[in-house]
């Protein structure tokens, strides 16, 4: 009986180790390819040189292939590009889908300024700031590294800066309008977040976690939105968009918005902004901290 047993579990080892010597020789990469979703005039290039950086070579096992690592080795080597997924399609193709982000926004960090692409990585650094970004004013440290984040994930200035881009390219502006749209955005004041456009009409949100960030974002893009629907026209539009969270006891609409526009005989006819009150509110809230 016991011999029996054994001979059992020898012919199971040996099943095993043939299925094993089977699926090796079976299942090994024999294509390697890179692609993105988002249409690019290098994107030939980009393909190439992530498969390099992969890291993933012909002829390995399909079984050894470590797609976080994968996913490491490629975003280290690009700052510009993010991988969505690393696909294994057996018996022999790995299939690496990414996309490249666009120059987003810049930020001075002593004397240097440091320019981002979207995802937030630091791209580049340079004495003066550069063309094609807009301007953040962060509420607290950055990055000098290029190639790592400018803050950590749970960063608050990053949390915001991710929300407000995700929630334009919802709205169908693509990055690089998205550029055109915003000249900066200071996160310095504690509770508020302050955005002027390039039209010189600005957005305030209160956020002091009493209504959702993106609803609050919402009602104050759809204000500016009627006051210059195209979001083409490079204008001076008028005036100062609030919004805060509705804290009315029994209130059915949690955000409230309010349009500050002065009369212009209060002002010599001169076109209004904000400009006195983001002073007292933002630049001296700076100099005094």
């Amino acid at each position: 009986m016991r011999n029996k047993k054994l001979i059992t579990l020898l012919i199971v080892v040996l099943v095993l180790v043939i299925l094993a010597i089977i699926c090796g020789a079976t299942f090994i990469v024999r294509h390697v390819d890179a692609y993105s979703y988002y249409d690019n005039l290098l994107i030939e290039e980009y393909d190439k040189k992530i498969v390099s950086a992969s890291g993933v070579s012909k002829n390995g096992s399909m079984f050894f292939v470590d797609e976080a690592a994968v996913k490491s080795k490629v975003e280290k080597a690009f700052p510009d590009v993010e991988v969505i997924n690393v696909k294994r399609s057996f018996p022999d193709r790995v299939t690496i889908n990414y996309v490249i982000y666009e120059k987003s926004f810049q930020y001075q960090n002593g004397d240097k300024y440091y320019q981002c692409y979207s995802s937030g990585r630091i791209g580049s650094a340079s004495d003066v700031k550069s063309a094609g970004y807009f301007t953040i004013k962060p509420s607290s440290a950055t990055s000098t590294t290029v190639g790592s984040y400018f803050q950590s994930g749970d960063g608050r200035d990053r949390r915001y800066v991710d929300a407000i881009i995700k929630f334009l390219r919802s709205k169908g502006l693509i990055d690089f309008q998205i550029n055109q749209f915003i000249n900066f955005i200071d996160f310095r004041r504690n509770g508020y977040v302050y955005i002027r456009t390039n039209a010189g009409c600005s957005i305030e949100i209160h956020d002091n976690g009493g209504a959702d960030f993106n609803a609050m974002l919402e009602r104050g893009f759809a204000v500016y939105s009627k006051m210059d629907p195209q979001l083409t026209d490079i204008r001076q539009t008028q005036g100062l968009i609030k919004v805060y969270p509705n804290l009315s006891q029994g209130a059915d609409d949690p955000v409230r918005c309010v349009y500050l526009r002065p009369l212009q005989d209060e002002y010599d006819n001169k076109v209004y902004t904000d400009e006195g009150y983001y002073t007292r509110h933002y630049e001296d809230v700076a100099q005094g901290a």
